[in-house]
């Protein structure tokens, strides 16, 4: 998770030197009344652990029982701070040094824990562990250089080990801890072009038998093992374009498979565009759209579509033409399904940004619902640069523009700017400078 010394014990993580501090050369601005720390953690609990992450849950009762000079607070405030510079542009100078500072204590207090018998493998530590990989997607968004995202893999690999499977899985905190850790490591595979190792699938299979078979996002993140695993055997040049076709169509399957038997909490409602006020049909492609149960499900879909419109892509790539009928119509479905899956993604963004589609949607749009319509940037970047259709493609970018304005979301119109210049960026490179999974669900 965070990076390690490659000279350093196994279980010293972080290192200060790849820390991003910015030029503070200028005059600071004003302190406000209430310290930044303040705020930004009142921020940070209200708007991203009880509004859009789904994955922070245990945070609050851990946090409950935290010091104020403890590994855990120290996490807490460091990555409260990244969040809270990378929403107020104006203070963002000011509160990124903060951030910076605040994660070198973090680090250096998480460090000490880990040296501690009984820190080390204790829930909090675990905890400030992903605290502190959540401030370093948040501040460093670059993927030129992939060993901080290499390190940090190394890291948790070896706290895993320090604390043993068992004990990674005695109690429910545990648990979920340890479902986020598992999740967090595949992402940092797939980023960093990295096969999965196997301490990493080993948690993944100790943990496999506390999810019912309706949890489609365990399912999907089993999946993506074989998924990245892929990537990287095509990246290696192990496989032949018959074989990368073939294990494309395979996965394609299993993918799809996930989707055709999940209950019907994962299956969004129909909602045609008639429906709506003329003012805003503009905002709906097609004529229809879908609601989901929750911002969640809509993004564990979306998720979905990602990767099934990477493995269309190589299909399309690498489908070997001999003027059979048969290459001719597999092209076609292919093509057929990227279509689909483009326009899937686009019907699940209206409930999102229209005013009257949810309780609290506004415009401007209010603070959760402007986190809430990050989790849709991904898809709708790799929906635009996939589709051959440019009036879907000229849609995203407009919906992307809107989102920017109405919400005041500069990571929208940063993914507007690369559909628009650069649709053929590789969809990791974007992913990262978007912050990774720091504001998914």
């Amino acid at each position: 998770m965070l990076a390690s010394k490659a000279t350093t014990a196994p279980l010293e993580f972080g290192t200060l030197n790849h820390v991003i501090l910015p030029n503070t050369s200028s005059s600071l601005i004003p302190q406000p009344q209430t310290p930044w720390n303040v705020r930004a953690r009142h921020d940070f609990f209200a708007h991203y652990v009880f509004g859009l992450s789904s994955s922070y849950n245990i945070l609050p009762s851990l946090y409950e029982k935290a010091k104020a000079d403890d590994h855990l607070s120290a996490s807490v405030d460091a990555a409260s701070l990244a969040f809270a510079a990378n929403k107020n542009p104006v203070e963002s100078r000011e509160l990124f040094r903060l951030a910076a500072q605040q994660y070198m204590i973090a680090l250096r207090r998480v460090n000490a824990a880990l040296s501690n018998p009984e820190l080390s493998s204790a829930d909090s530590t675990l905890q400030s562990v992903l605290l502190l990989d959540l401030y370093e997607k948040i501040m460093g968004r670059d993927l030129r250089a992939a060993a901080p995202w290499l390190a940090h893999l190394n890291g948790a690999l070896a706290l895993i080990q320090a604390r043993g499977y068992n004990d990674m899985i005695r109690s429910e905190i545990s648990r979920t801890l340890a479902n986020k850790l598992f999740i967090t490591l595949l992402i940092s595979c797939y980023i960093a072009s990295h096969r999965i190792p196997e301490g990493v699938a080993e948690l993944g299979r100790r943990l496999d038998i506390y999810h019912d078979k309706d949890d489609a996002k365990w399912r999907l993140s089993k999946m993506n093992q074989r998924m990245i695993n892929f990537r990287i055997d095509v990246a290696e040049g192990k496989l032949s374009d018959g074989e990368i076709v073939a294990t494309a169509k395979d996965l394609h399957d299993a993918y799809r498979e996930i989707e055709d038997t999940v209950s019907q909490r994962w299956q969004p409602r129909k909602v045609m565009a008639s429906e709506e006020d003329p003012a805003y049909r503009a905002l709906i492609f097609r004529d229809y759209y879908h609601v989901y149960r929750d911002h969640f499900t809509a993004q564990v879909r979306n998720t979905v579509r990602i990767m099934q419109l990477q493995l269309q892509s190589y299909i399309q790539t690498h489908l070997e033409d001999d003027g059979s009928d048969e290459v001719s119509n597999t092209l076609a479905e292919s093509w057929s399904r990227t279509e689909r899956f483009a326009e899937d993604v686009c019907a699940a963004v209206p409930p999102f940004i229209l005013p009257a589609a949810r309780p609290n949607n506004s415009v401007p749009f209010s603070s959760i619902q402007t986190l809430k319509c990050g989790i849709l940037l991904p898809a709708l970047f790799i929906a635009g640069s996939a589709s051959r259709n440019p009036e879907l493609r000229a849609w995203a970018i407009r919906t992307l523009r809107y989102m920017a304005a109405s919400g005041d979301i500069r990571s929208a119109s940063m993914t507007a700017d690369m559909l628009e210049k650069n649709p053929g960026m590789d969809f990791r490179y974007m992913y990262a400078r978007l912050g990774g999974y720091a504001f998914t669900s």
